[in-house]
């Protein structure tokens, strides 16, 4: 299932069904809402963005309200989460996946909205999407990338994946290797194991990336992945923060998963992940992965 791409005009939702905004977010709001306005779209805040119980932006309930209120409401197109946390799963029992049948619209987020977004595919069929937090529009951080993004793939839906620089494409045997797109957080997506929620993944190109996850806890998750039976495809492993950032390379992902796993191909990119450019990715979508063309192109994610 499809939505409908934007168009100058449309009004875009901002909801935050897992952490809360704090004051010091507001400029970040207010800065991210000005340049959204600048593409020629109308924004509109959910009830409980700056609500706080239990650490979240309202109770499970509350949060799950906001969400299904702006799949609801008629002028909404687009939904964007403003940032992600650590419990939006509390929300899943709540979400009113037959409305969100009954309104397709665009719906995108990152690292913990991992769990909505391949949850809302699973139960409904819609294309998610993987993109940068609501508020990075307003940061010093974003980049001209992020902001080509949006142009790119809503407005424009383009199938190319654009690199945000060089990628390596390792042990390819096919020159080229399709399935369906799932992720992108490693440690989110593993929160849906054993609930309705969690899609079929095993034939899926996994794209994956992390936070602060040291090369300890990648391991033990890639075996897990690994002992699930999921490695069939290939992996895109993205912008690794705590590896990359932190730990400065000092471990390679692609090295510590050949020790469990010597037969997959790989992907390796800086195209999505935490603190960095992010691509739009459609989640649920079927892509094409080209190790010749070191290409990666995905099938119609955006309805014209």
């Amino acid at each position: 299932m499809l939505a409908n791409k934007l168009k100058v005009g449309d009004t875009i939702g901002v909801i935050a069904p897992d952490k809360a905004l704090k004051s010091k977010d507001i400029k970040f709001l207010e800065n991210a809402t000005k340049y959204f306005e600048g593409l020629g779209l109308k924004v509109k805040y959910g009830k409980y963005l700056f609500s706080e119980d239990n650490y979240c932006a309202g109770t499970p309930e509350e949060r799950a309200k906001d969400l299904n209120n702006m799949f609801s409401d008629k002028e909404v197109k687009a939904i964007f989460t403003v940032k992600g946390g650590d419990m939006v799963n509390g929300i899943l029992p709540y979400i009113d996946f037959e409305n969100i049948k009954n309104n397709p619209k665009i719906f995108l987020g990152m690292s913990d909205i991992t769990v909505l977004l391949c949850a809302i595919n699973k139960m409904t069929g819609l294309i998610t999407f993987h993109c940068q937090d609501y508020v990075w529009f307003g940061k010093d951080e974003v980049t001209d990338y992020d902001k080509n993004e949006i142009i790119d793939k809503l407005f424009n839906g383009n199938k190319t994946i654009l690199p945000y620089e060089e990628r390596q494409f390792i042990d390819f045997k096919n020159e080229e290797v399709k399935g369906k797109i799932y992720g992108t957080n490693v440690r989110c997506l593993l929160k849906l194991l054993g609930t309705p929620y969690m899609p079929d993944i095993e034939n899926a190109v996994l794209f994956l990336e992390g936070f602060h996850s040291d090369i300890i806890q990648w391991n033990s998750m890639l075996e897990q992945y690994n002992q699930m039976n999921v490695f069939n495809k290939v992996i895109v492993f993205g912008y690794i923060y705590q590896l990359q950032n932190i730990e400065e390379n000092k471990y390679s992902i692609v090295d510590e998963l050949r020790k469990i796993n010597s037969n997959v191909p790989v992907v390796k990119t800086n195209d999505f992940g935490h603190m960095h450019g992010n691509s739009i990715i459609p989640i649920g979508a079927e892509v094409t992965i080209n190790a010749n063309e070191q290409s990666i192109i995905v099938s119609d994610y955006l309805s014209y």
